[in-house]
């Protein structure tokens, strides 16, 4: 799954742009409304599945369904025909991809809120969880950096090579999931009207302020992904080095993410985050101040520091999420978790699509930038502004929901202990 998805954010824009010939606001313009439409599929998908169970259980099914409509829009969108590629033919096939990875991605992350219940095995499963995210990265990114050192360098050869890692391994990959993890079945719960199941929702001012965090940390990886290949290749004019130190990045976020489980269960989830998002800001302003051309050691030196920090945001915020659905539950008396991750799910590619849009369209329009080009000092100059300042402003704006967040520890633990009594007094009067 991870090793779709990272080519969609960083490869997938640039290609469609240089090698199909699109133009940058075309492009952005698509991605942005792909991934807006994901405002509309995200929560439906997320109610519908924790609304309907079968005899395998309540997610199973949901990710058998999704892999024939990923494995075909791989193929379409990663391995396209030059002559039948249109504006309306990526639209097409990236929100049947969307479709896809939406029932695929809801799905694997609500259920991972079942497997784990306690504050610190929270932090585990998705910070591990997140290390296998990073290491599909890593995998496909080896792949055009493989090419490169053969002699490889083709946008198109690049792009199928991860294409086809992706048709031949999720197959593969997606037995042992279905077949060896335990999965849950529906509840009884209480029953509540729409209108107090929606007043709660409303009401949950955690809930906001996560989805806010994740829309604005979406958007500075979003900027971040989209414009790094232009930053090496154009800015500091090192396109061989390009995609091998890009492999770093997420080898270094590998090595890190135990690092940033340890200090989560010794600080809490929400101060680690808030370290690591204060640590990419900083980084990307001193980006601002010693980027230079032809100067691979402060390339090199952003990327594998900025990358120790990759894998800290998203996994902290999605534990953090598991740990409100508890609290949701003890409210509303039910279990939407499918719900409540199909929200960060949605925040976070919306954030993503904004920053791809906005960030293509400033370079063209304000900065007369040209993709692949020869560009004058002032476009450069404006190409590595919009990815340094987009980059910081989406990771602070991430920081300021999560001052004085509450949940911690012992608040979830207390939940915990309130929920656990609710099922003992539940199970009494049902034997009674």
């Amino acid at each position: 799954m991870a090793a779709m998805g990272m080519p969609i954010a960083v490869y997938l824009p640039r290609f469609y742009t240089e090698g199909m010939g699109l133009s940058l606001v075309t492009v952005g313009l698509i991605f942005t409304i792909a991934r807006i439409w994901d405002v509309v599929t995200d929560p439906i998908m997320g109610m519908v599945i924790d609304r309907y169970d079968t005899r395998w259980g309540r997610r199973k099914h949901w990710i058998a369904i999704s892999i024939p409509i990923l494995l075909i829009s791989v193929w379409m969108v990663f391995i396209p025909n030059k002559e039948n590629v249109s504006g309306l033919y990526l639209l097409f096939w990236l929100i049947a991809l969307y479709v896809g990875y939406t029932m695929l991605a809801i799905a694997h992350q609500s259920w991972g809120a079942e497997l784990s219940k306690s504050y610190d095995d929270r932090s585990r499963l998705f910070g591990y969880r997140e290390i296998f995210i990073i290491a599909g990265m890593t995998c496909v990114l080896a792949l055009p950096a493989g090419l490169e050192l053969t002699g490889i360098n083709d946008q198109a050869s690049k792009v199928a090579s991860m294409g086809w890692f992706c048709l031949i391994l999720f197959p593969i990959f997606i037995f042992p999931t279905l077949m060896m993890v335990p999965d849950s079945h529906s509840k009884p719960q209480t029953k509540i009207d729409w209108k107090q199941s929606l007043k709660l929702f409303a009401e949950n001012k955690l809930l906001w302020r996560l989805l806010a965090a994740d829309l604005a940390s979406g958007f500075g990886v979003g900027v971040s992904g989209a414009l790094y290949i232009f930053i090496a290749s154009s800015y500091f004019a090192l396109p061989e080095h390009a995609s091998i130190a890009l492999l770093f990045y997420f080898l270094a976020s590998f090595v890190a993410m135990p690092l940033w489980l340890k200090l989560a269960y010794h600080k809490g989830k929400d101060t680690t985050l808030k370290i690591a998002l204060l640590y990419g800001v900083v980084l990307n302003l001193l980006l601002l101040l010693f980027a230079e051309s032809g100067n691979a050691i402060v390339l090199w030196g952003f990327t594998i520091s900025y990358g120790v920090a990759f894998g800290a945001a998203p996994a902290l915020l999605r534990s953090m999420m598991a740990d409100l659905t508890d609290e949701d539950e003890l409210k509303s008396g039910s279990n939407r978790a499918g719900l409540f991750f199909a929200l960060l799910t949605t925040t976070n590619k919306l954030g993503a699509a904004l920053a791809v849009g906005a960030s293509f369209a400033l370079l063209e329009v304000m900065f007369d930038f040209i993709p692949g080009g020869i560009n004058p000092q002032a476009s450069l100059d404006g190409l590595l502004i919009t990815y340094c300042i987009g980059t910081a402003a989406g990771l602070f704006l991430a920081f300021v929901p999560l001052i004085g967040y509450p949940l911690d520890r012992a608040a979830h633990d207390k939940i915990r202990q309130q929920l656990l009594q609710q099922n003992i007094d539940s199970g009494q009067a049902s034997n009674t």
